[in-house]
């Protein structure tokens, strides 16, 4: 892996272990289109909100629309302001700042997680929204010092990226497609959005990245998975129907075979 790739990496662990932040990273339809693989793939785990509350409001269809629709809104405002704080429509306090590539802007780096103190109206979880976002005011100066050093690292990757001719347009976006929707996509709906068959989205995606659509989608529910019973109490049905399982059966299945213990026994081990 590219050096620069890496301490990247090691960056956002650290912003969002030691220092306590959520941060993620996001990126503009062109700016994936031209994105090499390897640089695709190392960034897809810190590319959602992965706080209790967010992923609970993208199970559903309509909210989870609204959440992308934002990050275009997101995205054209840090080209007309540069930085800034907002709420978004689910009722996150978030600073974002702009990614440049040769002075344009592509992406946007979040720091996320923080609520107000009145909650927005028709509120979809009263109690997780209060229970799961920092009631504390955004460390706003730490943020500002912190955060534009990350967004400064990815742009000198940019200008000269590893691989750079490995970059894929059609699969760069069917991977971020499935990243965007792991919790509930189905195969149908992939070759539906992209105009391709079953059997060359299935094959194209397992050559690429290693492992089936299914494999690949329940490793990333899985993750949605312990950050419910990292931070919260809810009820180990209830977070297997939050993070996509229809089947408790086959989640606690699957979770075992990834971490060798059941989700209960990770939550009395982490809370122990």
């Amino acid at each position: 892996m590219n050096r620069l790739l890496e301490e990247i990496l090691s960056y956002l662990d650290h912003l969002n272990g030691q220092c306590g932040l959520q941060v993620s990273v996001h990126f503009g339809k062109e700016k994936l289109n031209r994105m090499p693989e390897s640089v695709l793939t190392a960034l897809g785990p810190y590319n959602t909100h992965r706080n209790p509350y967010c992923i609970m409001v993208k199970r559903n269809e309509e909210e989870h629309r609204k959440c992308l629709r934002s990050q275009q809104v997101v995205l054209q405002k840090c080209k007309k302001c540069g930085s800034f704080c907002g709420v978004c429509h689910a009722g996150v306090y978030e600073c974002l700042y702009p990614i440049y590539e040769d002075s344009a802007v592509v992406g946007y780096a979040a720091v996320s997680g923080y609520r107000k103190k009145a909650p927005p109206e028709n509120m979809a979880d009263m109690e997780l929204w209060r229970e799961s976002l920092n009631p504390e005011e955004i460390p706003r100066t730490l943020c500002d010092t912190l955060i534009p050093p990350l967004c400064r690292m990815l742009e000198l990757l940019f200008l000269c990226p590893p691989n750079s001719a490995d970059a894929d347009p059609e699969y760069n976006l069917i991977f971020h497609y499935i990243n965007e929707h792991h919790n509930r996509i189905t195969l149908s709906e992939i070759c539906l959005e992209f105009g391709r068959s079953r059997s060359y989205i299935s094959h194209m995606f397992k050559s690429r990245c290693g492992v089936s659509i299914r494999a690949y989608c329940n490793r990333l529910k899985l993750e949605d998975a312990k950050n419910l019973l990292d931070k919260t109490d809810l009820p180990i049905t209830e977070i297997a129907l939050d993070v996509g399982f229809g089947d408790v059966s086959y989640f606690i299945q699957l979770f075992r075979e990834r971490f060798s213990m059941t989700p209960l026994q990770y939550r009395k081990r982490h809370f122990s």
